[in-house]
């Protein structure tokens, strides 16, 4: 309370005068304050890719052939971070006392930090450069991810032998293989971050060292039942099993059983089932354990969204000291919260059922017509993910689970956003992920424009019906509801559903084949509008502007010019109009810069050249 640069008159305001502050007794002050003069956070981000593949394929007779390869590719990335304070040099800039009459920081006078420079917020226009360069450092990080991948794969027609069915005039093919594969991922992280000195970063950057490997035995059939028969044109059955050892006692099978019907030419209709399986990657198993952020309207214990489901007792029990139950001091003006995030090496590996149905319209009165409606249902269960910290508060005041109650760990204060107060979200298997919807491509070619080419079209889409989650069987996500255990994100975003999954997305892509070596081509991308929500099945209060963010489109043109036959280049322009993406505060840590670069264009207009060479 001594600080020099702080108004007189402002002590009584902060509980720093005398009349406030009792003989011994301590005050924190906290202090709220963007960098503007430091020009805003930055980073910088730089990419590079690498891949090669070299193999080998031929015929061992009329019947088998066989394909041997090795592939290694490697991703390089760096990441730069400017215009962060330290929260080190932080501290030592606002401990600051008067030294004849010159405003001096303590740790100067003290000998710990010679070069601190006071730091002065409270007068406008007082930020000078000399503080701003005393307070602001750079990081970086070098991360690295590589691959290998050795395959090797024989095929055989069996028809060759006279194994097929007596209905069909083609036999059985077979294709049999194996394959070993080994992910490797490193990241190295300078000493600021990895001691959660950068103040606003959320949370300590801690670097990953680890690989994981596979080794896989596959095979794929296809047998035709029927050909060239009375409404059977074609029918076939296909099937593939793979089985993968991980390592460490983990060993997966999985599966698939088609069907395939054209009764006559024009329409063909198929069925399918699959068993998939995903093991953890590298980054889910070993991400080291550390603080980042969620966004939240406010604590459920707080004042400002108060849970009508939180109890006094409850909150209590959860760390909230009895007088704070309902104070403005549990939120957090931000909006945001810490979790504890981190990679988990007990996770199990997920599993999944598909069934899809799907018909094929190809009409002979109109060549070149092509039009394919895919169903399809998939349901994952053991989902790798986390549990959510919103869903954590939920499960906790809204159906009393210990498990999640205990996830919240409240600073002595009761907050959840200031020193070690946070809730634990690292990586687990949760319930379940299911979702429905259909597959839609039209596609026509062959439209002769005279001597100037002819022009194709083809637009695929994604209908959504549902993208159902169950993070915990039997935990009440919204009290009430029909299925409070469950979600759907299907035309919705946030920090529980993550990125925007809107409920029609397509690309429209028409392309004009000219007679001069050279092929243009315009897409039109467009995603459906997607509604903000602050919880599971909870949407964004009526008077957000970001409640629902619009409809994007955009437009892309690329030429292509075949030099050669070998030899190819093309020029690219991606959203040509420079449609800016949709903004939301409510992105938090999923998206970036306000705004979801996994879904939108965040860059805007975007210019590239590339050449391809075969040898």
């Amino acid at each position: 309370c001594d600080n020099p640069f702080l108004p007189v008159n402002s002590l009584a305001d902060i509980g720093c005068g005398p009349a406030e502050v009792a003989a011994g007794e301590s005050v924190v002050l906290y202090i709220g304050r963007r960098n503007v003069e430091g020009g805003g956070r930055l980073q910088t981000f730089a990419n590079n890719s690498f891949r090669t593949v070299a193999g080998v394929r031929g015929d061992v007779n009329e019947a088998w052939g066989y394909d041997v390869s090795a592939q290694y590719s490697s991703v390089s990335v760096n990441t730069g971070t400017q215009n962060y304070f330290v929260k080190s040099r932080l501290a030592n800039a606002v401990d600051v006392i008067d030294v004849g009459g010159v405003p001096t920081c303590r740790s100067v006078v003290d000998g710990t930090d010679p070069n601190c420079v006071p730091w002065n917020p409270f007068q406008p226009g007082g930020v000078t450069q000399a503080q701003l360069d005393y307070l602001q450092a750079d990081g970086l990080q070098i991360g690295r991810v590589s691959q290998e991948i050795y395959n090797g794969v024989v095929n055989g027609d069996l028809g060759v032998y006279g194994v097929k069915s007596p209905l069909a005039s083609d036999g059985l093919q077979l294709v049999d293989g194996v394959e070993y594969r080994r992910d490797t991922h490193r990241n190295d992280v300078d000493a600021l971050q990895e001691q959660d000195q950068f103040s606003g970063a959320g949370g300590a950057v801690i670097g990953i060292s680890g690989s994981t490997k596979a080794n896989d035995a596959f095979m794929e059939a296809r047998v035709p039942i029927v050909q060239d028969r009375p409404f059977a044109e074609s029918l076939s059955f296909d099937t593939a099993y793979r089985y993968s050892d991980y390592g460490d006692g983990v060993q997966t099978d999985t599966y698939k059983f088609g069907l395939e019907w054209a009764p006559v030419s024009d329409v063909r209709l198929r069925a399918s089932y699959q068993r998939a399986v995903r093991a953890a990657n590298v980054v889910e198993l070993f991400t080291a354990q550390g603080f980042n952020l969620f966004d939240a309207p406010g604590d459920p214990c707080g004042a400002q969204a108060r849970d009508p489901n939180a109890s006094d007792a409850e909150c209590i029990a959860t760390g909230v000291p009895a007088g704070l139950v309902g104070s403005p001091s549990l939120d957090r003006p931000a909006g945001q919260y810490n979790f504890l995030q981190g990679g988990n090496v007990n996770l199990t590996p997920e599993e999944s059922d598909t069934y899809s149905y799907g018909i094929v319209f190809q009409p002979r009165w109109v060549p070149g017509l092509a039009i394919t409606v895919d169903y399809f249902d998939i349901k994952i269960d053991d989902v790798i993910t986390t549990f959510g910290a919103p869903n954590t508060w939920t499960a906790c005041y809204g159906n009393n689970d210990p498990a999640a109650c205990a996830r919240i760990q409240r600073n002595p204060n009761g907050q959840l956003w200031i020193g070690n107060g946070n809730v634990l979200d690292t990586n687990i298997n949760i319930g379940s992920l299911s979702t429905t919807g259909y597959d839609i491509n039209v596609g026509y070619t062959g439209l002769e424009i005279g001597r100037l080419g002819s022009l194709a079209f083809n637009l695929t889409g994604t209908y959504a019906v549902d993208l159902i989650t169950q993070p915990a069987p039997g935990i009440d996500l919204n009290p009430g509801a029909k299925f409070s255990d469950t979600y759907d994100c299907v035309g919705f975003y946030s920090s529980v559903c993550g990125v925007p999954t809107p409920q029609w997305r397509h690309r429209f892509r028409t392309s004009w084949q000219t007679p001069w070596d050279v092929d243009l081509s315009l897409t039109w991308r467009h995603y459906g509008e997607p509604t903000g929500i602050a919880g599971p099945n909870q949407a964004l209060p009526d008077d957000r502007i970001d409640r629902i963010l619009s409809a994007e489109d955009y437009f892309d043109l690329a030429a292509n010019w075949a030099i050669t036959d070998k030899a190819a280049v093309t020029l690219g322009i991606n959203n040509v109009l420079d449609d800016n993406p949709s903004l939301s505060a409510s992105v938090g840590t999923v998206g970036n810069g306000n705004t979801y670069p996994q879904t939108y264009d965040a860059l805007g207009r975007y210019v590239f050249l590339r050449a391809t060479v075969d040898f």
